[in-house]
């Protein structure tokens, strides 16, 4: 589920998978806060979905949370709602 998504994401044909389910903007805006960051788009997406397990708080956890239990693939909703979140910060 989510452990495994999380461990393959570095790979560019799971982050292109995951980032064509994405809103078109959506997946522009990765793409673009990766290339201001010198990165791959495989890179950036695993670091910060990484980053935030790392890093967030309790608060985002909870919301993360409720998102993982209302969804039917729990795994890519996660990393959606953290690159959603990520773009977005």
């Amino acid at each position: 589920m989510l452990g495994d998504l999380i461990a393959t994401l570095d790979q560019p044909e799971v982050v292109a998978d995951v980032l064509s389910t994405l809103p078109g903007e959506l997946a522009v805006q990765v793409a673009g806060r990766a290339a201001a960051a010198s990165m791959s788009v495989a890179d950036f997406s695993a670091g910060a979905v990484r980053a935030f397990l790392d890093e967030a708080d309790d608060d985002l956890w909870f919301q993360l949370l409720t998102v993982i239990r209302k969804s039917e693939d729990p795994g890519l909703s996660a990393v959606q709602t953290i690159l959603r979140w990520v773009v977005d910060a």
